[in-house]
């Protein structure tokens, strides 16, 4: 700031410090919301100079502009910078300032979101590339204990107690941050995402997964007649079959051995049930039948993410025979 003696440098540390978003996509997006609401609050602020060069409507238009600020700064935040951007200006106009202050403005703005986009690329880049495998194995180990809690339930009766609970809002709350890093690894550049389209179909497979366990949780209650060992052994192959999924992720690790015969036979095993069981026994038999039909589904869209070469890692070159 002192080698290119900026008066009020200040705006630089304040824009970088705004600016700057724990990952990239959404450090990206902020800069250029807060370039244009800068640009769109000087040229506002030039006119207005123009149009009303008297101290008490200045006064009142700094006022309009801050309340502006103020309403729009945690969701329309272009909106909120243009107007803090028209407050500060007439402010410093009040004092003298106004009009040679809009060009050092639009600078500071301009080298803040450089530094800002500076340290988000090079310093402490946070690819989501890097960390999806994590938020994955999160997703299946979320289900694994809502799965647990649920199959409790129907052994023991309906409880909508704080294990339940939790679990139910930890499963909830990993989808949605999957959801979220693959939105943020669309900003990102092409090297650092070539795990998008697995990510992707691992998101609708987990939805759908998501949507099996919810159905379970929706009627859980003790079931009727007796213990229907068929479901135990199925909940409990389904709880270790997504812990080994989400332990792969974790680890980058490759998928241990399984024998995909035993799960189709269990399935159908589920879905061949005695017209005499209860309803809400052949429902819980047909959504674990369900739900196992997806485990290799969930296992190649874990081998893709797993078996992927890491962000910036050059590919070996093929030739033609």
């Amino acid at each position: 700031m002192q080698s290119i003696h900026a008066d009020n440098g200040y705006w630089i540390l304040l824009t970088t410090a705004f600016v700057c978003r724990p990952n990239y996509g959404a450090t990206r997006l902020r800069l250029v919301q807060r370039i244009a609401g800068t640009l769109i609050g000087l040229v506002a602020t030039w006119a207005l100079m123009q149009l009303f060069p008297g101290t008490e409507v200045q006064l009142l238009l700094a006022l309009a502009a801050a309340l502006i600020f103020f309403i729009t700064r945690t969701d329309r935040y272009m909106l909120a910078t243009a107007g803090i951007t028209v407050m500060a200006l007439f402010c410093f106009n009040l004092l003298g300032d106004g009009f040679v202050l809009i060009w050092p403005r639009l600078i500071d703005t301009l080298i803040g979101c450089a530094i800002a986009a500076a340290a988000s690329f090079l310093i402490l880049p946070d690819w989501q590339g890097r960390r999806l495998n994590q938020v994955m194995a999160t997703v299946l180990a979320s289900c694994a204990r809502y799965l647990a809690q649920v199959l409790e339930q129907y052994a023991s009766g309906m409880r909508d107690d704080l294990p339940y609970r939790i679990a139910r809002r930890d499963m909830h709350n990993a989808d949605a941050a999957l959801s979220v890093a693959l939105s943020n690894m669309l900003r990102e550049p092409g090297r650092y995402r070539r795990n998008l389209d697995a990510g992707f179909r691992f998101l609708a497979l987990s939805n759908t997964l998501l949507g099996y366990l919810s159905a379970l949780g929706a009627h859980r209650a003790a079931l009727d007649g007796e213990h229907d060992p068929a479901i135990a052994q199925a909940g409990d192959y389904l709880q270790r079959a997504l812990g080994e999924i989400a332990t792969a992720l974790r680890e980058r690790q490759p998928l241990p051995a399984h024998d995909e015969s035993q799960e189709i036979a269990t399935a159908e095993a589920l879905e061949q049930h005695a017209v005499q069981l209860p309803p809400k026994q052949r429902l819980v038999r047909d959504q674990l039948a369900l739900t196992l039909r997806l485990l290799p589904k969930l296992r190649a869209a874990a081998v893709a993410v797993t078996t992927a070469p890491a962000e910036g890692t050059p590919r070996l070159a093929t030739s033609k025979t």
